[in-house]
């Protein structure tokens, strides 16, 4: 498998709260971002390709984020992602969050695959689930 997969984001003066950190809202922004980063990467297509021409949504079903230090714009952002389950019609990433070697958020996204024109649950199509497949732990 090899290292997870590493998505970098830059936060800016315009992610933050007044108390000079990132505002909460945009730690699960910065996780989708490297999730969907990691699709284009491993698949060739992020969510916007998959939706409109696979016709293949994933919306998410749950999502469980655990801060630990505090994100800033000091430092780059780095999302270290990796799937670490696939089920029947559903996929699990696991995204951590460091920021100079500081582990500053872990959290664990799951969404459902969809037929997006009938958003109706489907199992994933088997190219897509062979990426995932060679990915997991």
């Amino acid at each position: 498998m090899g290292q997870p997969f590493e998505h970098e984001i830059r936060v800016t003066w315009g992610d933050c709260d007044p108390a000079r950190i990132a505002y909460t809202a945009r730690i699960p922004w910065f996780a989708l971002d490297a999730i969907n980063a990691w699709w284009e990467e491993k698949l060739g297509d992020g969510w916007f390709q998959m939706e409109l021409d696979r016709g293949v949504g994933t919306p998410f079903v749950n999502m469980t984020i655990d801060f630990r230090s505090p994100v800033t714009p000091r430092h780059r952002l780095i999302c270290a992602v990796r799937p670490v389950r696939l089920g029947e019609t559903s996929v699990s990433f696991e995204v951590l969050g460091r920021q100079d070697d500081v582990l500053c958020f872990e959290g664990r996204f799951t969404c459902v695959f969809i037929d997006a024109p009938t958003f109706r649950k489907a199992p994933p199509p088997e190219d897509i689930r062979a990426v995932v497949e060679a990915h997991l732990d």
